[in-house]
């Protein structure tokens, strides 16, 4: 995949994500969709997807014992990066089996959101966080 093409598929995720004020996730109560990452060696990538229907391809493909579930914007931006980040954590996002996915540090997707959130959405979040 070409830069322009990843750069493409990531601003197309950003895009979809702010669009629902959903992310998509597969877990259970033992834990969640991760994969070794590719790019950040020892690191594990949780995977994240912007739409349903892609979460729950991924699902039906690698994972079916889990389960495909939203997780609100503002909870993913403001307690799941944080948490990551700390944590050493990846994200993987839109990843497939089959392909990958993009890998992406969770502060580095955190401004990127922030960047390009709505200014309504960003005073609704800022009033939550207050």
């Amino acid at each position: 995949m070409t830069d322009e093409e990843i750069q493409k598929e990531y601003e197309a995720f950003l895009q979809d994500v702010l669009n629902s004020e959903k992310v998509w996730l597969l877990q259970n109560a033992e834990g969640m969709a991760c994969q070794s990452s590719v790019e950040y060696e020892g690191a594990m990538c949780v995977l994240f997807w912007s739409d349903c229907t892609l979460a729950e391809a991924e699902r039906e493909e690698d994972f079916n014992d889990l389960e495909t579930e939203s997780l609100d914007l503002f909870e993913f931006m403001f307690l799941w990066l944080p948490n990551m980040a700390q944590e050493g954590v990846i994200c993987g996002l839109n990843w497939f089996s089959s392909d990958g996915g993009l890998e992406v540090e969770p502060f580095d997707l955190l401004e990127h959101l922030k960047l390009i959130l709505p200014e309504e959405t960003a005073a609704g979040y800022q009033a939550r966080l207050d």
